[in-house]
């Protein structure tokens, strides 16, 4: 069965106006992509679609928590997500992407499958390097036994430091 088809909206037959759709997101979804960065995840997603008679609008609301991986540690741990896209769909000749957030649509296609946008959204909202949340009391949240051990290993440096960087540090507290 491909997971994926679930992420198809067919639009041919529709009312131009507004028409809302919902989706889950889960970990069958982020298997069906190779390379992922996410290993697991269960959102809810919103897609509120306008349609007119040039193009369709799409604004993707998602809510829900994804698996991932720190960055330090590599420790897996839950990362929230709470945000919105859009997406506009343009009809003309052909089917290619105008831009990030345009798409442009064969004016003979009936539906689209958002399945690969939904991803690239979900994808792109992750931080550059995730690390696990401080703890309350200001801690770090990554295993502390990793941590140890990383300390273990990165030695302090024992060469003296340049008095040109001594000198810029007095002045830096007075």
């Amino acid at each position: 069965m491909d997971v994926l088809k679930t992420y198809k909206i067919s639009f041919r037959g529709l009312q131009i106006g507004h028409h809302s759709f919902d989706f889950q997101i889960n970990d069958q979804f982020f298997e069906s992509f190779e390379n992922s960065r996410i290993q697991q995840g269960k959102m809810n997603l919103n897609v509120v679609m306008e349609k007119s008679e040039t193009m369709l609008q799409f604004v993707f609301k998602f809510d829900g928590v994804v698996q991932v991986e720190c960055d330090r540690c590599l420790d897996s741990f839950p990362y929230p997500l709470n945000f919105e896209e859009h997406l506009i769909v343009k009809f003309g000749q052909g089917t290619h992407d105008e831009s990030e957030d345009i798409l442009v649509m064969d004016v003979k296609e009936y539906e689209i499958q958002l399945a690969q946008y939904i991803y690239e959204f979900i994808s792109l909202s992750l931080p550059m390097q995730v690390i696990h949340p401080d703890l309350p009391n200001g801690d770090s949240g990554c295993n502390p036994d990793f941590l140890k051990n990383f300390e273990a290993i990165v030695p302090e440096s024992e060469e003296p430091m340049d008095p040109r960087w001594e000198a810029l540090k007095k002045l830096k507290q007075e």
